[in-house]
């Protein structure tokens, strides 16, 4: 397991460098991943699990239908998509503080 965590100082954040963060994360550091309540109980709703959301994040053919795009908080928002078990899920995505201490926080997710 790589402990050192990959950050990024660019601006505005390149959907490249997100991907980079968020595969590092979903790989090497997956405690600074935290789903929302929203995400939870779409998840339930729409039979997803936390083991598919992982290999969306993970997966080098997942793509961005949505490009980052900053949010009034200063953090990153997109949208991923990938396939995990069958179902072509999409997720998004928020990145917190990039360019000192990322983490994920998962909104919500849709099956497509």
């Amino acid at each position: 397991m790589n402990s050192k965590l990959l950050v990024v100082s660019e601006f505005p954040l390149s959907d490249h460098a997100a991907k980079l963060i968020i595969r590092d994360i979903a790989e090497n550091h997956t405690g600074r991943i935290r789903f929302s309540k929203h995400i939870r109980e779409r998840m339930i709703e729409r039979c997803v699990t936390d083991l598919q959301i992982l290999s969306v994040l993970k997966s080098h053919n997942s793509v961005i239908t949505e490009s980052t795009s900053q949010t009034p908080a200063g953090d990153w928002k997109l949208n991923m998509k990938g396939v995990a078990a069958g179902d072509v899920i999409e997720v998004v995505i928020c990145i917190k503080s990039c360019d000192h201490d990322p983490s994920l926080r998962l909104i919500t997710v849709m099956i497509k």
